[in-house]
């Protein structure tokens, strides 16, 4: 997969770009605020429809203007399709494909992409929302079935919700909430099982040696490591009776994937509390290599990188042995604010980003 052209209006601090892009690798230079993640940013947008960092479309619109437009030509196994992703304030978002009006998850059936940035450490170190966001973004590239059972269930919890705080009888969604709930925790462990040995490799590869354990904490308490749909519904329906009267004193829901976790150890311990930064970015980064590779297997296209400051926080063996794991990537998207390895710059496409304004290096 191939992003070819980009034209972005009113997004972040970018008030007008267009531009081309080469196969391999772009680098992007530019000092802290330049808009090197936002043009990155933009580009995961457009691929997918949402900012990799979660940032609600109306934050996405640049200060003072009322709408953002993403415009840009992007090449699959089959064919290069136009693609525009455009938000104005109090709409709804509306994408194109082909010229085509299309739902947000047609783009997760055309396109996939992978980023990585300084903000990844927050997935070993922030609340369990942000490992959340982590697995429903990368696992929807995996899954349409998942995307749609993660629509509904959030829209049976947002009823479930509201009927809590209104004090009226909430059992009503629940055969929804279990139905929905259920799918998703048996795709969340899947998905994880299959990212847990890659990410635990690529970490003690990274490292030279150091150990990195993840495992999946969903808040259905499943005994069996199978993880069936049917164990899990079982165990979902048990925990809802259970947390009955406690979810009417809190009129919330307390039990499901809305409160789902992900722990990382390091040595042993918990990398949330007692993990370094260069742990914690390492960890973050053997993540989305893994995620990256799984993403390669199954959709049997490479996804685009996007690299955010990657060299930021890692010293030149793991800078060098990074570089070789991504080296197999079709098309990489890279921000430094520091001269990269050299093997990078030799064979990479330049530009230089001041303002919000892009130009190209010879």
């Amino acid at each position: 997969m191939l992003v070819q052209s980009l034209s972005v209006t009113g997004f972040r601090n970018i008030s007008s770009l267009q531009t081309g892009f080469a196969p391999g690798v772009n680098i992007f230079y530019g000092n802290n605020g330049s808009g090197k993640t936002n043009l990155l940013e933009s580009i995961f947008t457009l691929c997918l429809g949402r900012s990799q960092r979660g940032a609600a479309d109306s934050i996405l619109i640049q200060d003072g203007a009322e709408v953002y437009r993403l415009e840009g030509r992007v090449e699959t196994a089959r064919r290069a399709l136009p693609v525009a992703v455009a938000y104005q304030k109090g709409w709804r978002k509306k994408i194109t494909i082909d010229g085509v009006p299309s739902k947000a998850t047609e783009l997760y059936d055309q396109f996939c992409a992978v980023a990585s940035g300084p903000e990844d450490s927050d997935i070993l170190s922030g609340s369990p929302a942000v490992r959340r966001l982590f697995i429903d973004i990368y696992l929807s590239q995996l899954s349409r079935r998942y995307i749609s059972d993660l629509t509904d269930y959030q829209k049976a919890i947002a009823q479930k919700n509201a009927a809590l705080k209104k004090e009226m009888d909430p059992s009503p969604f629940d055969p929804l909430v279990v139905s929905h709930g259920s799918k998703i925790i048996a795709a969340r462990h899947k998905f994880l099982g299959s990212l847990r040995p890659l990410t635990e490799n690529h970490y003690r590869e990274i490292s030279r040696g150091e150990e990195l354990q993840m495992e999946y904490k969903p808040k259905i308490a499943v005994e069996s490591d199978t993880c069936e749909e049917s164990e899990i519904k079982e165990a979902f329906e048990l925990a809802l009776e259970e947390n009955k009267f406690k979810e009417q004193v809190l009129k919330t829901s307390v039990v499901g994937p809305h409160r789902d976790d992900v722990l990382f150890e390091v040595g042993g311990l918990a990398a949330r509390s007692h993990g370094s930064q260069g742990q914690w970015r390492t960890a973050a980064v053997s993540l989305k290599l893994a995620v990256y590779e799984l993403l390669k297997e199954k959709r049997s296209t490479a996804p685009i990188l996007l690299l955010d400051e990657i060299f930021a926080e890692l010293d030149t063996g793991r800078t060098e042995r990074l570089m070789e794991l991504f080296s197999q990537s079709d098309q990489i998207f890279l921000t430094t604010a520091i001269d990269p390895p050299q093997s990078l710059i030799d064979t990479a496409r330049k530009f230089r980003i001041v303002g919000g304004a892009i130009e190209g290096i010879d």
